[in-house]
C-alpha cells in the first residue's frame, strides 16, 4: 500500500469530529501504526503513539505524543513534540518541545518553546525565514 493510499483510508477511519477539526483534514497514527515514506498532505498529522520514517511536508500542525518514535525530514505550520524526533525540522511558525520531547537534528522556526524536562540537540535556526522551493 503506498503513503498516499494509506493517508486516504487513515482520514476515513477517523471519527467526523477529527477528520475535519477547524476545517482542515487530519491524520492520526495510532499506539500499532507506522509509516514509512514521503507524504504531502494539506492538513494536520498527529503521531500517537505510533512510529513514522521519511518526509513529512504537511499545511497544517504535526504532533508528536508520548511514545511516539519519529525520524524524518518534518515541515509544518506548527510542531508540538512530546515523543522522540530525529531530523531536519522546520516549523514554519512555533516549535514547542513538551517536558518529555528528545530531539535530535538541526531546527528551522520562527518561535521556540521549551519545557523543563525537555532536550535538543542540533542546530537551532529561529526568525522569519524564506521558504525556497525544495529546501
Amino acid at each position: 500500500m503506498d503513503t498516499q493510499q494509506a493517508v486516504a483510508e487513515g482520514t476515513h477511519t477517523d471519527s467526523q469530529s477529527d477528520s475535519k477539526r477547524d476545517g482542515q483534514k487530519k491524520f492520526t497514527l495510532g499506539p500499532n501504526d507506522s509509516l514509512e515514506g514521503k507524504l504531502n498532505y494539506d492538513g494536520h498529522m498527529t503521531v500517537e503513539g505510533g512510529r513514522a520514517e521519511g518526509e513529512f511536508r504537511v499545511g497544517g500542525n504535526f504532533e508528536v505524543g508520548n511514545g511516539s518514535t519519529v525520524k524524518a525530514l518534518i515541515e509544518a505550520s506548527n510542531v508540538t513534540i512530546k515523543g522522540v524526533v530525529e531530523g531536519k525540522l522546520t516549523a514554519r511558525d512555533k516549535l514547542t518541545l513538551g517536558k518529555s520531547a528528545k530531539m535530535s537534528g538541526d531546527v528551522q522556526v520562527r518561535r521556540l518553546q521549551i519545557e523543563d524536562g525537555a532536550s535538543l540537540n542540533g542546530y537551532v535556526r529561529m526568525g522569519d525565514f524564506e521558504q525556497h522551493p525544495g529546501s
